[in-house]
């Protein structure tokens, strides 16, 4: 049984250290960083000071990490917070990924696309010279389309050079949550459609709900099926919030979501468009993003708040639920993480 070992920090004091437990929390203030490593033995974990600086183009940032030594190897998790937002889409993510690690010495390097903590990130491989490898991904926790290209403020970079039956695990299970500064008032809203109990949260913005529905949709081998459409009206940006209700179970299926997101994008004129999996209501889903032709952005998500995991294998699901947003990413993700659609009681 692995027991934590806490040490006492001084004013000169930089490093904390505590042992490894398989299923670990750290405290990075004012982050929560989440992961597993139960495939390794004799770890521990050293949590260090915060360091700050600036970037080759001005902007200010405040590094915090933490290191996993290791019998096997060792590892490092990089949480770097930057005062204003910074380029953050796939080239600038895939240059991160690529940036050498600990100052090692290599021979080949290889970068694929990988998704990290339900985000998009990169995974850079580097064979050193005596043939060990070293891994290393990078992603952003809050990356969001801007005019142009994609901007974030909080890059997270995990390195290893552990074995990748371990890093891989690292990887699979990290997990990081940003705590909120300040409890704000809630500003939840509850609106009922047909026998659905819609809750979001829009934040401060004014907006004017307009419901539609029930409508008909298309009948498919005679299964019935009825849409309901919430809008929340805000003036120069609006939410569309559809719900499809069908009479009997379908099969849930997350890379025909995603295409279904990038097509409806590209219906509306959003040339330039994405979808990735995103968590939404608690449940899985997928988050699609485009721009158009005058830089205007807009987000489609979509999940199943009923799905359910049968024994044979294929989730599936009654109710589908279909968001438009054209606010901004930080009223969007506000809308998104609040966003709850139930049954009413007796429905």
């Amino acid at each position: 049984m692995w027991t934590k070992i806490f040490l006492v920090f001084s004013a000169a004091l930089l490093l904390a250290q505590m042992a490894f437990a398989a299923e670990e929390t750290v405290d990075l203030d004012p982050y929560q960083v989440s992961f597993s490593l139960e495939s390794l033995v004799n770890c521990n974990v050293q949590v260090a000071e915060p360091v700050e600086g600036r970037t080759p183009s001005g902007t200010d940032y405040i590094e915090r990490s933490i290191l996993l030594n290791c019998d096997d190897g060792r590892a490092q998790i990089k949480v770097t917070n930057y005062h204003s937002p910074v380029p953050a889409g796939d080239r600038a993510t895939e240059t991160l990924s690529r940036k050498m690690p600990w100052n090692i010495g290599c021979m080949n390097v290889e970068t694929v696309g990988r998704l990290v903590d339900r985000h998009t990130g990169f995974l850079t491989t580097f064979q050193e010279v005596s043939g060990r490898e070293v891994y290393q991904v990078a992603y952003w926790l809050d990356r969001y389309l801007a005019p142009g290209d994609y901007v974030g403020e909080t890059s997270c970079v995990i390195s290893s050079s552990l074995p990748w039956t371990a890093t891989k695990e690292l990887i699979d299970t990290f997990h990081v949550e940003k705590a909120e500064a300040t409890q704000k008032p809630s500003t939840m809203e509850t609106v009922t459609a047909g026998p659905y109990e819609v809750s979001f949260d829009l934040g401060e913005k004014n907006y004017t709900i307009i419901q539609e529905g029930p409508l008909p949709g298309e009948t498919e081998e005679e299964l019935g099926l009825e849409r309901h459409r919430i809008i929340l009206d805000g003036g120069n940006k609006a939410v569309t919030i559809k719900i499809t209700s069908y009479d009997d179970f379908r099969i849930v299926n997350q890379g025909t979501e995603k295409l279904l997101a990038e097509a409806a994008l590209q219906t509306r004129g959003y040339s330039k468009n994405n979808a990735s999996e995103w968590t939404i209501d608690g449940e899985a889903g997928v988050l699609g993003v485009g721009e158009d032709e005058h830089h205007q952005i807009l987000y489609v998500a979509i999940y199943w708040p009923d799905q359910v995991q049968t024994d044979e294998g294929p989730v599936l699901g009654k109710t589908r639920c279909e968001i438009e947003s054209s606010y901004w990413w930080d009223t969007t993700e506000t809308l998104l993480d609040t966003l709850q659609v139930e049954r009413a009681n007796g429905a």
